[in-house]
């Protein structure tokens, strides 16, 4: 099944809301094997909208569509449906008696501009919203060219259109997508390897994705926690898919197993959090440049306390000297950027909090402060177990945003190393 995805809104358009309501409605689609045709988003305009309606309606089954449900006047969407449907709006009972009780329920005042709200186009099937004031709307088109393709417009607000999408339109979209095509994703996540050693240990890729039953993908996507490979399987029936996607992940699996840490949708964080629990060890983190990234990432993750005992960011000399006991000779002679701070940070950040491992970073993320011995983007990064600490040396880049966030994943990286 074909799903075209249409975000309305002046304030996505103009960058001022970053538009996640898409990235989650495509994942959802995606994970009930439909396949997602488009993606777009335009402002509050009336011909605009219209104009998509009648583009995203034509190559796909299903156009779902946010925004622009509100009750002031530069919300369109309702507005939009009525003309490029040729409806009128009618007052909806339900909707009226569910909003009477929703502003009672918070003792206000149900205004006539919230009363506005349950008018609704007459050919449409009303979506009940339990979460707030604006239901959805479902229509099926009569028009030449998309007879019988949904569209369903949702609210904005994130949580409405959750709710909207997983209590009325994914298990519609599911069993209008049985008997059609379907189109399947696997992402298998790797790390520690670069996206072109990964593509010459998996080898060619006609070997693998071949197939006589389906059309098979492999797509590389690199990022700063590694290297996501995902699979895509285009087959007649769901059977079929399934034993498509589970091939080739067998493939996968026998030439870069050590380097695949997880699944979509699963973080180094939890894949971290997972070893440990298993161990029953602990850990505890000294930062520098990334001062508490490291640790805000571990306790991201539900039940870290069991494995988690604390961090110190130690950014200043000072800090190292009287929190971490790093020895004044080692920021004499080495500096603080260097294998032997980095080192004693690990090991004494451990001790200090009798944990089962300990790990450090310290590095220049930038702008400023580089050398030609110590180039912006320089980092440091050690683990310190029972038996050996082991530092290793990175240059990463020249943004400095980039370096801190690469620098968290790769010390995670070194991590599972050690925990597997």
């Amino acid at each position: 099944m074909r799903i075209a995805i249409l975000t309305i809104g002046d304030e996505i358009c103009i960058g001022q809301i970053v538009n996640t309501n898409a990235a989650w409605i495509a994942e959802q689609c995606s994970r009930i094997g439909c396949a997602i045709v488009a993606h777009s988003t335009v402002g509050d305009d009336l011909p605009m909208i219209l104009t998509e309606f009648d583009r995203l309606g034509t190559m796909s089954d299903a156009v779902l569509i946010t925004g622009g449900l509100g009750p002031t006047h530069d919300d369109r969407t309702k507005t939009a449906f009525v003309e490029y449907f040729n409806d009128s709006l009618v007052l909806h009972e339900h909707t009226l008696q569910r909003l009477k009780g929703f502003f009672a329920s918070r003792n206000r005042e149900l205004t006539e501009r919230n009363r506005g709200q349950a008018l609704q186009p007459s050919k449409c099937e009303v979506l009940d919203n339990d979460t707030g004031t604006a239901p959805g709307m479902l229509m099926i088109s009569d028009k030449p060219g998309q007879v019988g393709v949904f569209f369903v417009s949702m609210p904005g607000v994130p949580y409405e259109m959750k709710h909207l999408m997983e209590r009325h339109v994914l298990p519609r979209l599911k069993a209008l997508s049985k008997d059609s095509s379907i189109t399947l994703h696997k992402t298998l996540l790797t790390t520690s390897i670069p996206e072109s050693t990964l593509a010459d240990m998996i080898g060619e890729p006609d070997v693998f994705l071949s197939s006589d039953s389906a059309t098979n993908t492999l797509a590389f996507l690199p990022s700063s926690s590694g290297v996501r490979l995902r699979v895509s399987v285009k087959a007649e029936n769901r059977y079929t898919a399934e034993s498509e996607v589970e091939r080739i992940e067998t493939y996968l699996r026998s030439r870069v197993q050590r380097f695949i840490y997880g699944q979509e949708g699963e973080t180094l964080a939890q894949s971290v959090a997972k070893k440990l629990i298993e161990q029953n060890a602990t850990i505890a983190v000294a930062e520098s440049c990334t001062g508490g990234m490291l640790g805000a990432a571990l306790t991201e993750v539900r039940g870290s306390s069991a494995y988690f005992m604390g961090g110190m960011q130690v950014y200043s000399n000072q800090a190292k000297q009287d929190l971490l006991s790093v020895q004044l000779s080692t920021l004499t002679e080495h500096g603080a950027v260097s294998a032997e701070c980095a080192s004693e940070l690990a090991q004494n950040v451990r001790q200090k909090l009798g944990t089962t491992y300990g790990i450090s970073i310290t590095g220049i993320a930038g702008p400023d402060g580089g050398t030609e011995a110590k180039p912006v983007g320089l980092v440091y990064i050690s683990v310190a177990t029972p038996q050996e600490t082991r530092t290793h040396k990175f240059i990463f880049g020249v943004d400095r945003q980039v370096n801190r966030e690469r620098a968290v994943a790769t010390a995670f990286s070194l991590l599972l190393k050690v925990l597997m």
